[in-house]
């Protein structure tokens, strides 16, 4: 699965004259973050309750793992062959699927809990987050558990299969070393899935009297980490000890490909968004930065042609005003994807071939709690669809019960959707569903913020 694009937007260490107000400004920012990832966290606190056990290795034309066998999670190897690889966490431990050797790795451990599993574009490496009683950090490994080593935090991979961190840009030779090719810009804020521009937000802050300041941000843009940046945009940032923040925060960013153009949020005024945030659309230096939607997260999936799926539609609960509308780029218009009449529609993925747009139907909910019952009960009711290009008749894909986050295979021939806590393969258009891995979290105690759960954030798939 391809790594998501970045959205932290981080900004060099200021001079000392500047440290007050910018402490300021970081503190205001952590607030925000810490609203806007609390579906996350909770996620990850109730991902530490993992089966221990020691380390597990099952292959050798195996079919599955039976859950609950020396802490295994249950697979089928066959029904994943020739698929590429997928990392996963089940219970808190991190396992890998080699499509290749028909193999199952356990890559963590004992007390060791993970997160956030990042697939190389090759798929020969991996990088996640582990925590144990005494320390948290990020590490890289091979795929297939070999070489495991500390590296800093805030590891991504870039398109090219650069791997960045710790303000430092490196490649991983033949023989696993890593190999410092130059720095990564702390402004980096994302890329295009191509490689081809590179965008950057860039802060400057000036302090006033009695705990004022403004700062100045900047988004600029090149085609390349180290190449000439031009200016697209410009926003000012205002605090009053009085009255707050004011302003458009720089709030996560999307380099579209093909050099179409450049998708940001903004968080106005430092507020609350757990009922979405304001998504708009920037095509050329100094254009209009214009408006397409609100959205609860951050779904946005790149289409064939100059068009773009969102998943629009405020308010924090999971089931309530969700709608996946297709953009077209040029004139900056969305139209809704049709769907049956009173339903929801979200989670969008485009296939990289553009022929074809999957989402998720399922009817909204009036339910104010987050039961176990009430959760899971809503999940069963979603249903996969497709949505040919040139149609506007989605089919519903047959089978597919309960799904959630649909992810094409790079070939555009699969779709690796989850499923009742499980991840499962349509191994190709019109063939039968196959459950690969289960279970993702503790069984009957899925972690959710509002019934938003954070699926994708159990798994990673580098696929043909």
């Amino acid at each position: 699965m391809p790594a998501s694009p970045p959205t932290d937007l981080l900004v060099d260490a200021p001079p000392p004259d500047r440290r007050h107000a910018e402490a300021l400004i970081g503190e205001a920012r952590r607030r925000t973050r810490r609203r806007r990832r609390r579906a996350v966290l909770a996620a990850l606190a109730l991902a530490v309750a993992a089966v221990g056990g020691g380390f597990a290795l099952a292959g050798g034309g195996a079919r599955s793992a039976q859950a609950g066998v020396a802490g295994l999670p249950r697979v089928d190897v066959d029904a994943f062959a020739g698929h590429g690889v997928l990392a996963f966490v089940s219970r808190g431990r991190l396992f890998v699927l080699d499509g290749t050797t028909r193999s199952l790795t356990a890559i963590t451990r004992g007390a060791q809990t993970a997160s956030a599993p990042q697939l190389s574009p090759n798929g020969r490496w991996l990088i996640y987050a582990v925590a144990t009683p005494a320390t948290s950090g990020e590490r890289l490994v091979r795929s297939d558990g070999r070489g495991a080593r500390p590296i800093g935090q805030g590891a991504r991979w870039l398109p090219d299969g650069a791997l960045a961190f710790a303000g430092g840009l490196y490649r991983i030779t033949a023989r696993g070393r890593l190999q410092r090719i130059g720095d990564a810009p702390s402004e980096l804020g994302a890329s295009s899935p191509d490689a081809d521009r590179f965008a950057f937000w860039v802060g400057t802050v000036a302090a006033g009297r009695d705990g004022r300041w403004r700062e100045r941000w900047r988004l600029q843009v090149a085609d390349t980490l180290r190449g000439r940046r031009t200016t697209w945009l410009s926003t000012l940032v205002s605090f009053d000890p009085r009255s707050g923040v004011h302003g458009e925060v720089p709030d996560g960013i999307v380099v579209l490909p093909h050099r179409e153009g450049i998708l940001l949020w903004f968080d106005p005024d430092n507020a609350d968004d757990a009922d979405g945030r304001p998504l708009y659309e920037i095509t050329r230096p100094g254009g209009p930065a214009t408006l397409l939607a609100v959205t609860v997260g951050s779904e946005v999936s790149p289409g064939p042609d100059g068009t773009l799926a969102i998943g629009a539609g405020g308010n924090r609960y999971a089931w309530r005003t969700k709608t996946v509308e297709t953009c077209t780029v040029a004139s900056a218009t969305c139209v809704p994807v049709p769907a049956a009449s009173g339903e929801l529609s979200f989670d969008p993925a485009w296939a990289p071939d553009g022929r074809a747009l999957a989402f998720v139907e399922a009817p909204p909910s009036t339910h104010a709690d987050f039961y176990q019952s009430t959760v899971t009960s809503w999940y069963a009711e979603h249903r996969l669809w497709l949505l040919r290009t040139g149609s506007r008749h989605p089919v519903e894909i047959p089978g597919t019960a309960g799904a959630a986050t649909p992810t094409w295979s790079g070939d555009s021939r699969s779709l690796l959707y989850v499923a009742d806590d499980a991840l499962w393969l349509i191994p190709a258009l019109g063939a039968r569903p196959a459950e690969v891995a289960a279970p993702l979290f503790v069984p009957s105690d899925w972690p959710s913020y509002y019934g938003q759960i954070a699926w994708t954030a159990q798994f990673s798939w580098a696929s043909p």
